[in-house]
């Protein structure tokens, strides 16, 4: 894996320069307000002209916590992965709790997570038989590392027994 020269010096950038790298940083994928800070911060000394850039990219609309959530909400659900996961990896990003809330609120409309839990109960239980104990708790463990409560779980369970019977 690749991996950083702890002999190789940053270089150090000027208010524009910084402006430049956030904006080429911003080209490729969204980043949350906290994610573009660390990326940014080892480029100067001093605090004071990262946040001016962070500022002004906010003011001009090119980083917006708000649609990073919505995107990155809409984007794991739809990988697969539950809510309880999702909103754990955003307030790791420092996304705001209000943001979070806005953002699920938003990706009902595209994603029932009951299905979800179905699709996955359904694609990981090919091969197994849910009747047996260990097999069926090889499906929650993999449902729960997805990030899906155990409610959603059980309730997945008891609609995949209801369909087979």
């Amino acid at each position: 894996m690749w991996q950083k020269n702890p002999n190789k010096k940053a270089v150090l950038l000027d208010e524009s320069s910084l402006r430049h790298k956030a904006i080429e940083l911003l080209a490729r994928r969204e980043y949350s307000y906290a994610e573009l800070e660390s990326k940014l911060l080892p480029f100067s000394e001093e605090e004071a002209p990262v946040y001016t850039v962070l500022d002004w990219l906010i003011e001009m609309g090119l980083q917006s916590d708000a649609r990073y959530a919505k995107m990155y909400v809409r984007s794991k659900a739809l990988g697969g992965y539950g809510p309880v996961r999702i909103r754990l990896e955003l307030k790791q990003k420092g996304i705001n709790e209000f943001l979070m809330d806005d953002a699920f609120f938003e990706a009902e409309s595209e994603v029932s997570w009951p299905d979800e839990v179905d699709r996955l109960i359904e694609k990981k239980a090919k091969s197994l038989d849910l009747a047996d104990f260990k097999d069926k708790n090889k499906v929650m463990g993999y449902l729960q590392r997805r990030g899906f409560s155990l409610d959603q779980i059980y309730a997945g369970f008891e609609r995949c027994k209801s369909q087979t019977v």
